[in-house]
């Protein structure tokens, strides 16, 4: 079901902007606010460190892949949390150390296990066969010390348990903790979780970080180094602020550990940093009546701004051409409550459906911005049909090409033809 318009576009584009980018970037382009992104970071991490200094950020780097992103995060001291060996490279080219990434993630050739484990990386253990990669590699280096983290799943309230990491139940960390006896050379490093579809609500944060304690408690002759409440920060809405999420997660640790003697708090978000630092513009290229409704078919499609179907509502802009003293002409005789839906070029009747209720008018030639859309998007964007659009980067009033467009030798490169 397609999104319906709601809300303010919070990342300004002018229609000057969207000309001369546009000019460049054959009609199309995702606009990456990289102020917008630095901004996000302080907005997110100063309330944890405030109450608890020792909090360490990681960028869930398959939320956006654009290294410029990356390299931004990088600039602020933030790791790079990865969940697949495509990501761990794509995150060494951006310029971060194999010390400086996180690896999570439920698949892995034990090959890339055995590289991050006997280089030292940073990694939390999914399940009982990356245990097994840890077994092999412990016993072919029986002089050296291996330090792993787990990922574990227990109940969060109002939370489908997870299907990732290691049960929490006195079986499962019973049987861990036998494993780490049986592997003297072994030591468990930390502990992580992930609920991304827990409740946004301030119980099942301090859920989420109980549950990391009570497993760490299985071990009580090794400290965890860290605890790892992964991500599910959200921006704005009816749920806590960031300052409630911290206060609620750090008075859980606060409660347990004595002050400068507890673990190392690692979180890890993604939409919370870059999920309202990009738009994505496109022209409108026909508009037409069917059916009694206005619809706008534009340069783009649902995969570059909701791929996930997870949108219900979106801000949506219409750029229309100047009127001489600087704002979007609009015909007096237009009717307030006119509005009109945004098809894609893609032509899937069903599914190319951008966005409905978008306040018009409408021309061809207009500019349509989706606010909010650097989640799950430019990286998910398939070729289909299209390449893939540009990326430009924003800061300071100043543009960067940080993607550009692709191209049909982009796209059969992989293919024996």
């Amino acid at each position: 079901m397609a999104a319906q318009a709601g809300g303010e576009v919070e990342l300004g584009v002018t229609r000057a902007e969207a000309e001369s980018l546009a000019g460049r970037s054959r009609d199309s382009f995702f606009l990456l606010d990289l102020d917008r992104v630095s901004a996000a970071h302080a907005e997110l991490l100063e309330p944890f460190r405030r109450r608890y200094p020792d909090t360490v950020l990681a960028y869930s780097v398959k939320t956006n892949y654009t290294p410029r992103v990356l390299q931004r995060m990088r600039e602020l001291g933030s790791l790079a949390e990865v969940v697949s060996e495509m990501e761990y490279e794509i995150a060494l080219r951006a310029g971060f150390a194999p010390h400086e990434v996180v690896v999570n993630g439920a698949v892995h050739r034990p090959a890339f296990l055995a590289d991050v484990l006997l280089g030292g990386g940073r990694i939390n253990l999914d399940g009982w066969s990356m245990l097994e990669t840890l077994h092999e590699v412990s016993r072919a280096h029986p002089d050296r010390t291996f330090r792993a983290g787990l990922r574990l799943s227990y109940p969060v309230p109002d939370a489908h348990t997870s299907r990732f990491g290691f049960a929490t139940d006195e079986a499962g960390m019973q049987r861990l903790a036998e494993w780490f006896r049986a592997h003297p050379n072994c030591r468990p490093a930390g502990f992580h979780s992930h609920f991304c579809f827990a409740p946004n609500r301030v119980d099942a944060f301090r859920a989420r970080i109980a549950g990391l304690l009570d497993a760490a408690a299985w071990f009580p002759d090794e400290p965890p180094g860290y605890v790892d409440v992964g991500s599910g920060f959200r921006q704005g809405g009816d749920g806590p602020s960031f300052a409630e999420v911290a206060e609620a997660v750090t008075g859980v640790l606060s409660e347990r550990f004595a002050a400068g003697q507890g673990p190392t708090l690692m979180i890890e978000p993604g939409t919370a940093i870059v999920g309202h630092a990009m738009a994505f513009v496109c022209r409108v290229y026909d508009v037409k009546t069917v059916a009694g409704r206005t619809v706008a078919v534009v340069d783009g499609s649902s995969h570059s701004i909701n791929t996930m179907g997870w949108r219900t509502r979106m801000a949506v802009a219409v750029l229309r051409p100047d009127n001489g003293n600087g704002t979007a002409a609009r015909p007096e005789t237009d009717p307030a409550d006119e509005t009109f839906d945004a098809v894609g070029n893609t032509a899937m009747e069903r599914k190319d459906h951008l966005c409905g209720g978008i306040r018009g008018p409408v021309s061809p030639g207009d500019f349509l911005v989706f606010d909010a859309v650097g989640s799950y998007s430019c990286g998910m964007k398939p070729p289909f049909i299209h390449p893939c659009p540009a990326v430009v980067a924003r800061e300071g009033g100043r543009h960067e090409l940080v993607k550009r467009r692709e191209t049909v030798d982009d796209f059969l490169r992989t293919y024996v033809v």
